[in-house]
């Protein structure tokens, strides 16, 4: 054997030459040197073999667990950057659990702090559809418990979900109205996406007196939902109509809850706490519901004896504008519609010949009659056209043409100034200052036009709840686009006594009445006059807001005002002269319908003459003129108004 493999040799095998171990045969030697011959080849061909075996294999693996381990990283990144909050609600509140504990409203107060609504607390019973169980069984379990329960077929229920689908967000309410002991079994079995709440309802306490102005609440539409971004759930109720509606952000308070924490079973296991809900803002009325329910007996009364089933009155506090009473008839129970009012019920108000559902002091549009001639009388005034001693000989009515414009009181009235024109009403003074007769030029159409609206005809008021109609002043232009039909001097005539196509609604008649009553100044008209707090604490006053003023002169005003004094003292509403304060009005009779020979009765009013503390506008609907049917009424109401409220 070679020295040098003779040396790995002894290395390999851990002997020495020389030692009693060395000891090899010739066959030995060279079978030793062909197996140092294998290892060392096999040791400097190994490393080529797994390399071109192996490593590739492995190259390939570790890239694919690089990448792999790179998008979770990215993945887990990208969720806690922008999604971490929205996952860590989502595991909170599958371990959180809660009551929603609902807010009552408001409460809505008359001036002098007589409550006009509250609040009954009503049980009910939703699903939120997501929140339910995944598995079929699991959920069909729990549809059947509250078909049991609330005993409404488990198909019915199925519908309901169903219809909204698995992944509906909002609660879907499955039976309201339901019995406290009927709440009391369905909250102790801690449905998994079953809620059952405690919603205060609204019971309007004023008869149906106040129906159309306080309105009422109702579940909240789907299209609400959209409109109102996450502020409300579906079981909520929401001002519908009247003050409701217009003060729904003030009324509406802030829901509580009470948090608890459950287990994979949803069985509790601690309570969290609970966050008290905030009662709404409440508020206060310039409403008197004294007035209101004097004004609303008398005017049935009156209406009995002339067979009247229709009729509006509004009283108004000059000074402000505030609305001290509000009167349609007929109405409605708006309590019918607070709880769910049924198919029947509300077909039959929808139905009713007599219409109830109509707002006829602020929605109904009416031809004035003669209670439009004071302010078309300032108007003239106004002008220029007349002067208070400006006369006019009224001998019955004026002939132009083949067409004859009558006075009402036959032969005439004789020599007539402006304030015997208001008194008296004399209709033919009237066509004299808005059509030109007997040396007064007159304003015409677009200047009559002018002076109502500055009076606030032909627009809304302003007033604080929706639903106003803005009748309709026409001119030249106005006939020729609606009608096609050319402007004569006896639209301009009719338009001066308050006929042909003028229409104004009650609160128009009545807010201009005030704007005299005051001196020259016209008010937004208003309901609410504070809002107050849970303590009844003032946190916001309603400041008289001014529409117009200054567009009529103080001693113009005057000269109106006397005239209407002498309505009392010498014209159409001489019944009133025995009250124990001085009243100022304008009768007025309002032809209609196809023939014209039906009638509507007006009045329009303040007292005290000299100070103003009240303005009082009635209507009845189609049975006589306004010294008939309107003024007996407002004798009844001032006699109780100022007589001790007796």
């Amino acid at each position: 054997m070679k020295k040098g493999r003779k040396d790995i040799f002894k290395k390999l095998v851990g002997l020495e030459e020389g030692s009693k171990k060395w000891r090899l045969s010739e066959s030995g030697t060279r079978d030793s040197e062909k197996w140092i011959h294998h290892i060392m080849s096999a040791d400097r061909e190994a490393p080529k073999i797994e390399s071109e075996r192996n490593i590739k294999p492995f190259m390939l693996i570790g890239t694919a667990c690089f990448l792999l381990f790179m998008l979770m990283i990215g993945r887990i990144g990208y969720l806690q950057l922008f999604h971490g909050n929205d996952n860590r609600i989502l595991a909170e509140s599958n371990r959180n659990r809660g009551n929603l504990i609902r807010a009552p409203r408001g409460i809505i107060y008359d001036a002098n702090h007589v409550k006009l609504v509250k609040n009954t607390p009503s049980y009910e019973v939703a699903v939120i559809p997501i929140d339910l169980p995944k598995e079929k069984a699991d959920k069909e379990n729990i549809i059947n418990e509250l078909s049991k329960d609330l005993a409404i077929p488990a198909a019915d229920i199925q519908k309901m979900i169903g219809e909204k689908g698995s992944s509906y967000t909002q609660p879907v309410l499955i039976k309201d109205n339901i019995s406290k002991d009927d709440s009391f079994i369905v909250s102790s079995k801690m449905l998994k996406g079953v809620n059952v709440n405690v919603s205060p309802i609204r019971e309007y306490l004023d008869g149906g007196l106040l129906s159309h102005a306080l309105g009422y609440v109702g579940r909240i539409s789907e299209d609400e939902l959209k409109d109102k971004k996450g502020e409300y759930m579906l079981t909520d109720y929401i001002g519908k109509t009247g003050l409701e509606k217009s003060y729904e952000d003030t009324l509406k308070g802030k829901d509580g809850s009470q948090r608890y924490e459950v287990d994979s079973t949803g069985k509790i296991v601690k309570f969290l706490g609970t966050q008290e809900p905030q009662l709404g803002n409440s508020l206060v009325l310039s409403i008197d519901y004294g007035l209101e329910q004097k004004l609303a007996d008398s005017m049935k009364k009156v209406m009995a004896s002339v067979k009247a089933t229709k009729a509006t009155a509004i009283a108004m506090d000059p000074q402000t504008g505030g609305i001290l009473a509000y009167v349609d008839i007929p109405t409605y129970d708006n309590n019918l519609f607070s709880k769910g009012i049924s198919g029947a019920d509300y077909n039959k108000l929808l139905n009713d010949k007599d219409n109830p559902l109509l707002a006829r002091g602020i929605s109904g549009e009416y031809p004035s009659g003669s209670v439009i001639k004071p302010f078309v009388a300032a108007g003239a005034l106004q002008q220029g056209t007349i002067t208070e001693s400006s006369t006019v000989n009224s001998t019955g009515g004026i002939k132009v043409g083949e067409w004859t414009f009558p006075d009402w009181k036959a032969g005439g009235h004789g020599i007539t100034n402006v304030v015997k024109a208001i008194a008296e009403s004399v209709n033919t003074f009237f066509y004299a200052i808005g059509g030109g007769y007997g040396g007064i030029q007159g304003l015409g159409p677009d200047l009559i036009k002018h002076y109502l609206d500055l009076f606030g005809f032909d627009k809304e008021t302003g007033l604080d709840i929706a639903g106003e109609s803005k009748g309709s002043i026409p001119d030249p232009t106005w006939k020729e686009k609606v009608k096609n039909e050319d402007w004569f001097l006896g639209d301009t005539y009719h338009m001066a006594i308050g006929q042909g196509d003028l229409l104004v609604t009650p609160l128009q008649i009545a807010n201009a009445t005030c704007a005299i009553a005051n001196g020259g100044t016209l008010y937004k008209p208003h309901f609410v006059s504070e809002v107050v707090d849970e303590n009844d604490k003032v946190i916001d006053i309603k400041k008289p807001e001014i529409a117009n003023q200054g567009f009529i002169s103080p001693a113009n005003i005057d000269i109106i005002k006397r005239g209407m004094r002498q309505t009392v003292v010498a014209g159409s509403a001489q019944s009133l002269k025995t009250l124990p304060v001085e009243v100022s009005g304008k009768t007025g009779t309002a032809q209609f319908g196809p023939d014209m020979k039906a009638y509507h009765g007006w009045f329009t009013s303040f007292a005290p003459s000299d100070s103003p503390k009240i303005a009082l506008i009635i209507l009845v609907e189609g049975s006589g003129g306004g010294d008939v049917t309107a003024v007996p009424i407002a004798k009844e109401v001032y006699q109780w108004y100022f007589g001790g409220r007796k």
